[in-house]
């Protein structure tokens, strides 16, 4: 007969046995699905320039995001296991509300075609648009945790107790004349204008891990993007931009070949003229004029002939980081230009000829956008002027020519005044496998 002591001491063992095999069966269980699961993926993060609402991969770290998705979905049988995917995408609080807004329903649109375009064996169908439009949220985490902006309590007050989009916006850029909202701009927006690609999948699977270096903010957006899902509505049908014609937006990318100009000051004075200027990265161009008016007036008493031609070299101002979000060709610039020529001006019996007068010095110029593929462009130079001249007097009805003397000249001074109307020219780039720029 088994004593008492034995006995407890075996169904201590069994209940520890029991234990065990309930907390192995319950893990067992636990990862497996329960019919079907939905189980949000990380959200992959795409940023956009300034007013565009194109994928571009040179931008930010864009590239690095597009390499995974490409990792992603170019795998058909894990594509298979999608049942979902959300594109929350966003504008930055700047500029018009209701012009963010569309902005951001294009971006979504943008992220769609292109997915849909690279990845052809994607559902369409389970690819939903959600434009978010101004995402005063995250710029509001973004001041929170950046220290070096100015008057920072200052600029959280206004967006607390101004709910007013465009009211804040009014007094963010009057706050200490200004300077907290230009940090702002330059460095805190940027961030603000991206859409996340959020996948559910329909079961539980080892999925490949997203590099952290995808989110360019130096904060975290994650957790906030995450939460955000649960709180969101498609866009309105009226709003969404045509299907087929979005595609071959974003399957292609606009880049900027060269600039046609005209001096709109030489053109008012009949001095017909053409320039073009190509842009080198971001910070440099090389910009070469042409001027070529060959007159005779009033039967020979008005002689305006000039054959000139010049290069200059333009560095644009501006951190490679701030001229990403610009316009190619816009902003601020200075210039190293140098030409020459020869010309024959006569008015009525006197008149100057040189057959070679050069020009150098530094410039100075701004220019800025006025319509889609035209800007409008503001330059003055300084510098000298040096020719050799022959003055002669029209004798005979206009007919003859007498010369009086030989000379040189030489100024220092402006030397070159522009108002000029600029034309840019692009190529269409296709964005191909791999994505390069």
């Amino acid at each position: 007969m088994m004593n008492i002591p034995e006995y407890i001491k075996k169904i201590k063992l069994g209940a520890v046995c029991c234990g065990l095999l309930f907390t192995l069966l319950s893990n067992g269980y636990a990862g497996q699905p329960k019919g079907i699961m939905g189980v949000p993926g990380k959200p992959l993060m795409l940023y956009f320039r300034f007013d565009k609402e194109l994928v571009d991969s040179g931008y930010m770290d864009n590239s690095r995001t597009l390499r995974h998705m490409e990792e992603l979905f170019s795998d058909h049988q894990l594509c298979g296991r999608i049942d979902s995917i959300s594109i929350f995408s966003f504008a930055s609080p700047d500029g018009n509300l209701t012009y963010n807004e569309r902005l951001a329903c294009q971006r979504s649109m943008a992220v769609k075609g292109y997915l849909v375009w690279k990845y052809p064996h994607l559902d369409q169908y389970r690819i939903y648009p959600r434009p978010q439009g101004e995402n005063w949220q995250e710029l509001r985490c973004l001041i929170v945790n950046d220290e070096c902006l100015p008057n920072r309590e200052e600029v959280l007050h206004i967006i607390d107790c101004y709910k007013e989009s465009q009211r804040c916006k009014t007094l963010l850029k009057k706050l200490n004349r200004g300077i907290p909202y230009r940090y702002i701009r330059d460095r805190l927006l940027p961030y603000l204008r991206n859409a996340a690609v959020c996948m559910v999948w329909i079961r539980r699977d080892s999925l490949p891990a997203l590099p952290h270096a995808v989110f360019s903010n130096p904060y975290s957006m994650k957790t906030r993007m995450m939460s955000s899902i649960n709180q969101t509505d498609e866009c309105e049908n009226n709003n969404l931009i045509s299907y087929s014609q979005k595609i071959k937006e974003v399957s292609f990318r606009s880049c900027p070949l060269i600039a046609v100009k005209t001096n709109l000051l030489f053109d008012v004075a009949l001095m017909p003229n053409v320039e073009i200027e190509v842009p080198i990265g971001k910070c440099w161009s090389v910009n070469g004029e042409y001027m070529f008016p060959w007159w005779l007036l009033k039967n020979n008493q008005c002689c305006l002939e000039i054959l000139s031609g010049g290069l200059e070299g333009r560095y644009w101002l501006g951190s490679r980081d701030n001229r990403m979000d610009r316009d190619v060709l816009t902003g601020h610039f200075f210039g190293l230009y140098a030409g020459g020529g020869k010309y024959d001006l006569q008015w009525k019996e006197n008149g100057y000829q040189g057959e070679f007068f050069i020009a150098a010095g530094v410039s100075y110029g701004y220019a800025h956008r006025i319509a889609c593929n035209l800007h409008l462009e503001f330059n003055i130079g300084v510098g000298m002027l040096r020719t050799d001249y022959r003055h002669y007097h029209a004798r005979d009805n206009y007919q003859t020519l007498l010369w009086q003397e030989n000379g040189k000249y030489t100024w220092f001074g402006p030397t070159k005044v522009k108002i000029s109307l600029v034309w840019l020219l692009n190529r269409k780039v296709k964005i191909g496998k791999g994505d390069k720029r």
